[in-house]
Formats: structure tokens, C-alpha cells, sequence
């Protein structure tokens, strides 16, 4: 039996659906993009991250650099700006669930507020040759006077 009004219904069901999911989705992608899930009356600090076989640079703002090594204030909004300089890298901070892949020539911005204090391990999750095993780094979160 031929029933054109159960089919309408589907299709505007299937359409509102669809329209609810997608809202959902690209609101989200904007608070993310914008990194608008930081507190709005502080400015996060940006820290640029250069990748290379086999090290992890960090360059803090006020141009100090520090190599395998990252220190941040617990509670802080911070930015990582993650380029590589010569492979395919990923940074991988696993106590903290943070996974971002470093390409050459591209910037990419991981958002990252740590509220606990402590040491977390930073890996290279991208194979980036044969020295990759000894490519990790630290993550020393602090309660004040980081840099």
C-alpha cells in the first residue's frame, strides 16, 4: 500500500535530524577553533613547539628557549603553536589525553589548561626515524612561577 504521507514524514524527520546534529557540530567546532572554552578575561600564552629529530623545542614568548622541556603554571590558559622542522611528528601527552600532529610548514594550535601540578611525560607518536624511541620530553606543571 502506498502511503506518500509516511514517507513525508520520514524525510522531515531524517531532516530535522540532520539540521540538529549539524547546529551541534558546528557549534562546537567554533568554540573549539576559537579556543573559546578558555575563561574570557585571560589571555592564554603562547608557546611555539618545533619538532625535530629527535627533540622537542619550546620557545616561551619572551624568546627563552628550552629543549625537552616545557614549564607551565597549573590553572593557566596556554596555547602550543606545534610546527615541525624536518618529518612528520605528534605530540602525545598521554596522562593528559593531548594528541597533535607536527607537519612541516603548517602551525597548529593545541589548546591546553592543566589544572593538576606535576611531571607528564611528552611523547612523539608519528614514527620520525630510527632515533624516534628517545624522542620525549617533560611537561612540568607548577603551581606558580613557571615560566
Amino acid at each position: 500500500m502506498f502511503r506518500p504521507s509516511i514517507e513525508l514524514l520520514t524525510m522531515i524527520g531524517a531532516a530535522v535530524i540532520l539540521i540538529v546534529l549539524g547546529g551541534l557540530a558546528l557549534h562546537y567546532l567554533v568554540i573549539i577553533d576559537t579556543g573559546a572554552y578558555f575563561p574570557h578575561n585571560v589571555k592564554p600564552i603562547v608557546i611555539r613547539v618545533i619538532a625535530r629529530q629527535y627533540v622537542w623545542e619550546f620557545i616561551y614568548p619572551n624568546g627563552t628557549v628550552s629543549y625537552d622541556k616545557v614549564v607551565i603554571q597549573a590553572g593557566k590558559p596556554y596555547i602550543f603553536n606545534l610546527t615541525s622542522a624536518d618529518v612528520i611528528h605528534a605530540m602525545y601527552i598521554v596522562q593528559l589525553g593531548y594528541k597533535l600532529e607536527a607537519i612541516p610548514g603548517y602551525y597548529y594550535p593545541l589548546y591546553i589548561m592543566v589544572s593538576k601540578p606535576g611531571i607528564y611525560n611528552i611523547y612523539c607518536a608519528e614514527f620520525c626515524g630510527p632515533g624516534h624511541y628517545t624522542m620525549i620530553g617533560k611537561l612540568i606543571v607548577v603551581n606558580g612561577g613557571g615560566k
